[in-house]
């Protein structure tokens, strides 16, 4: 949970290719035993969190041995010792009891230097624990990090990108957009939920703005009306038009029409990608942000 820099070993530094860069799907051959040696440690003393993980995974176990978990789960696929790291993250209450109660500790040493940490977790405790799996995750090259918030794994974002959808979560919208943020980066990506819940995010931060007053409302009434009566709204930013409201319509605009998946049966339904479900939750997170903050409100001239 401290921030950390994009150091590369020397080798990299001086040749990075493309492949290089890229983050590694799965359980690859150099994480397989660091993984089980951390999912192990952690279930030890837990016998009865380490049965619901069972469960969870659909494993039959003799015992609820940990070491017997992680044997079988590597021997069915390698790649699903990250479903139970996400099960347990979900699960342990006692994980949660620190995160959420407990906190970090203040350190002796912070703010001596910048690189020392005002707090940290106490050591021992699951969530330090948690916090060696991240860093473990981040070393490996992982494409997946561990989801503070939510308390499971999600897909690796950059983090000026992942902060500013955090800040908009935190908003009376947050809930459909927290719901596309997990259905787009999680374990298991839903391509056509996520879009569903960015559509509904916006909804839900636009129409109290726009049209309060209105039953049924939807993203495309809101489009409609910023459209015919555009002279009657302005942006915070007034750039070269005025504070038009112009640019906020397109973006409405395209987040709308490309909602392939919203009518099943018809003539253009598919479903959603997994690139276009990723551009719906940044785009939502941006427009929720600008509708709540006010940066989107009724022209005081006209």
């Amino acid at each position: 949970m401290t921030e950390r820099d994009e150091w590369q070993p020397l080798s990299r530094r001086s040749h990075i290719t493309t492949r290089e860069q890229a983050l590694l799907e799965g359980v690859p051959n150099h994480l397989i035993r660091p993984l089980k040696t951390w999912i192990v440690e952690y279930l030890a003393a837990h016998p009865k969190l380490t049965g619901r993980v069972a469960l969870q995974m659909r494993i039959a176990l003799d015992t609820p041995d940990p070491e017997q978990l992680v044997e079988a789960v590597e021997a069915s696929d390698p790649s699903l010792l990250l479903d139970v790291v996400d099960v347990v993250l979900h699960l342990d209450k006692g994980l949660w009891w620190e995160l959420d109660v407990v906190g970090p500790e203040r350190t002796m040493e912070g703010g001596l230097a910048d690189w020392l940490p005002e707090f940290s977790w106490p050591k021992g405790s699951k969530a330090a624990a948690v916090e060696g799996l991240d860093d473990m995750l981040m070393d490996a090259g992982s494409a997946f990090e561990v989801d503070w918030r939510q308390r499971r794994l999600q897909r690796r974002v950059d983090a000026t990108v992942a902060l500013a959808a955090e800040e908009a979560m935190g908003l009376e919208a947050g809930t459909h957009l927290r719901a596309a943020w997990v259905a787009t980066y999680g374990r298991h990506p839903d391509p056509s939920k996520a879009y569903d819940e960015a559509i509904r995010a916006v909804e839900a931060a636009a129409i109290p703005v726009v049209l309060p007053k209105g039953t049924k409302e939807t993203l495309g009434k809101v489009h409609g009306h910023l459209k015919t009566a555009s002279h009657k709204w302005e942006l915070a930013i007034e750039g070269r038009g005025g504070g038009s409201v112009a640019p906020l319509t397109e973006l409405i605009g395209l987040l709308w029409t490309g909602h392939v998946a919203r009518h099943a049966g018809g003539p253009t339904f598919r479903p959603q990608r997994q690139d276009e479900a990723q551009m719906a939750v940044h785009l939502a997170a941006t427009l929720v942000h600008w509708f709540i903050t006010g940066a989107v409100r009724p022209r005081t001239s006209e």
